[in-house]
């Protein structure tokens, strides 16, 4: 019996206007009226997510949500962080330089907001919608932030492949002691050795209670690989990447333009018998 549903956000719950389409909204609300707690499982940082939170209700006590790749859990009624595991700042700071080097926009994720150095204009058409989730910097020096939580990092370029080619070097210069992956075609997610979206799904599972078994988990991209891997049920939405379908027990119909995580919560938990 599934108690729990971990699904990511973008190109899964959300839809190519950032919005959750009736579909999902209207099954979200039917499953939660069973109990079921609905987990946004997700690489943005805290301040990116209230209009997300309060579409689907659950933005209250007893809702928790995972961020930064699990980076960090969010008590969704307080806005607290009840949870985090923060980079090593040496890290953060080689990878920075790195970046700096290559003239790559760069993102580094606080507890408190993302720092966004020297930014290319598409990535602002995204976090002008959170103004004070984010702040820019063009700055050549990120010692300011070394007694603060850093809990994930991203490099940004519209050429995935050239993303990945450059993930030898950024693994090699922080000797291989980090967890790397992908997301939305354009990020290189850079989270702590070991800390992604499953381990988050199974701290919050340990927290309250539930068994790992009991958990379903909606993803399409890399950064949901582990999720998909560690869930009880794994659900890869119609645009997934290849990869994630490959390891997923379901693949959608529906993309997720079209109501994908209502499509998994219909099938898994408000029909679960039905053919």
């Amino acid at each position: 019996m599934i108690k729990i549903v971990a699904t990511d956000l973008d190109e899964t719950l959300l839809n190519s206007e950032r919005k959750v389409c009736k579909r999902n909204i209207d099954a979200i609300k039917k499953a939660r009226e069973m109990g079921v707690l609905i987990v946004p499982s997700t690489g943005r940082g805290p301040g990116f997510l209230d209009d997300v939170l309060e579409s689907i209700d659950i933005k209250s006590s007893g809702n928790f949500s995972i961020l930064a790749n699990g980076g960090c859990i969010l008590d969704n009624g307080s806005g607290k962080i009840i949870d985090m595991y923060p980079m090593q700042f040496e890290k953060v700071k080689k990878i920075f330089e790195y970046a700096k080097s290559k003239h790559i926009p760069c993102q580094i994720y606080t507890t408190e907001k993302a720092y966004y150095i020297h930014p290319a204009p598409t990535e602002l058409l995204f976090a002008d919608r959170y103004p004070d989730a984010y702040e820019i910097y063009n700055g050549d020096d990120i010692e300011f932030l070394k007694e603060t939580p850093i809990i994930k990092m991203i490099l940004f370029d519209n050429d995935l492949n050239y993303l990945m080619g450059l993930e030898p070097d950024i693994a090699k210069l922080c000797n291989y002691d980090l967890q790397i992956s992908y997301s939305s075609d354009k990020y290189m997610e850079i989270n702590e050795k070991g800390v992604n979206k499953g381990t988050g799904l199974k701290d919050i599972c340990k927290m309250l209670n539930i068994d790992i078994n009991d958990s379903m988990a909606i993803g399409d991209n890399y950064n949901d690989k582990e999720m998909l891997e560690v869930a009880g049920i794994s659900v890869a939405v119609n645009n997934a990447h290849l990869l994630m379908k490959e390891i997923s027990d379901y693949i959608t119909i529906a993309n997720n333009n079209e109501g994908a995580v209502g499509e998994a919560i219909e099938k898994f938990i408000l029909n679960p018998r039905k053919k």
